[in-house]
């Protein structure tokens, strides 16, 4: 008997050694595990939250997330999801455990979010939620990617565009941004120019709304992102065409370089041009025949053409407008004509030239 049991208890102890080994090395192999979960887990740089499935207590959060909000662990611990939501609508802890059921039922969800830190400090998420087992328990996990700075661009883009449609409505002029000759905004300025809707304009090739002659010129001045005044033939949408002046420039536009350029309908300027052309013609044709029949003053040319103006009641700026040159170069001429025919003023060099018949 004493010797069976000598036997038996000699033959128990490899079982019992061998068992605790086990379990050694299942415990070590556990805290190895944990160990490499716990590193991937603050190595992150998104924020990760583990969650319960059914309350949307926060069960676990890494360190990114706990340094975005500003929070530690613990603290995150002792709070659910809705504490770090902004609380306006649609951004609540209802709105957010809406959310976590969902993924709690195997239905990944992604979804933007106006979250806070401890501090107060708005932040926008790009939020994902997956069910996970962890540690034998159903969770499910949050993974956020701050947005803030994407969102506040956009915002600002927002409102430079609004800023941008806003004043082109108030020009005068036809204002359109184009990116290689294709239209990407055009306010009702330009549509109106060209006898179509502003909705028609958008996508339209700025070829479409130039006449064939002038075609040429606008495709080399968007290749060569021309940046001066330039005179083409607009084409209206019921065939007629009309002078345009056009100016444009580059800028930035949703993330790429575009041109914005105004165009103006120079139809009244280019009337008013060909009667003041038709007017010089005119006047200098007199001149001319004037000089034919004698010039006692010596009066050049261009003297007696100022000496017509001047007695037309011109004044030295309109007189340079119409001949093109300076007020100073009109002044000049005037005093040489003053001295050529010894008058003391404009008004008499006027009487006199019309009363000797030197002026019709």
């Amino acid at each position: 008997m004493i010797q069976k049991k000598t036997g038996q208890t000699n033959g128990s102890r490899p079982a019992r050694s061998r068992n605790n080994a086990q379990s050694k090395r299942a415990e070590e192999a556990l805290r190895a595990s944990e160990a490499t979960y716990r590193a991937i887990f603050n190595a992150a740089n998104d924020g990760i939250l583990v969650q319960n499935s059914e309350t949307g207590q926060i069960v676990d959060a890494n360190a990114a997330f706990c340094e975005r909000h500003r929070c530690t662990t613990e603290e995150a611990c002792r709070l659910n999801v809705g504490a770090f939501s902004s609380g306006e609508a649609q951004y609540t802890q209802e709105d957010a455990l809406r959310w976590v059921h969902k993924a709690a039922r195997g239905q990944p969800q992604r979804f933007e979010w106006r979250g806070k830190d401890t501090d107060g400090r708005l932040l926008w998420l790009d939020i994902t939620l997956k069910r996970a087992t962890i540690a034998g328990q159903d969770r499910v996990l949050a993974i956020s990617r701050d947005i803030t700075e994407r969102k506040q661009a956009e915002e600002a883009l927002r409102d430079s565009e609004q800023q941008f449609r806003t004043l082109s409505e108030a020009s005068f002029e036809g204002i359109v941004i184009h990116d290689k000759g294709r239209i990407l905004e055009g306010n009702r300025a330009l549509a109106t120019m060209f006898g179509y809707e502003v909705s028609e304009v958008i996508g339209m090739h700025a070829l479409d709304l130039t006449a064939p002659e002038s075609r040429d010129l606008l495709l080399r001045n968007i290749a060569s992102k021309h940046r001066e005044p330039f005179e083409l033939t607009g084409l209206r949408k019921d065939g007629t065409t009309f002078p345009v002046e056009g100016l444009g420039s580059p800028i930035p536009y949703r993330g790429k370089r575009v041109t914005v350029a105004a165009l103006r309908d120079i139809t009244e300027r280019k009337r008013m041009e060909e009667a003041f052309q038709k007017a010089r013609e005119e006047l200098e044709a007199r001149v001319e025949s004037q000089m034919e029949r004698g010039n006692p003053y010596r009066l050049s040319f261009r003297e007696l053409t100022i000496l017509h103006l001047v007695a037309a009641g011109k004044a030295d700026k309109e007189i340079g407008y119409e001949l093109g040159i300076s007020p100073l170069t009109t002044h000049k001429h005037l005093g040489n004509i003053l001295s050529k025919m010894g008058a003391a003023s404009r008004t008499e060099a006027s009487v006199r030239a019309l009363r000797e018949g030197l002026l019709d």
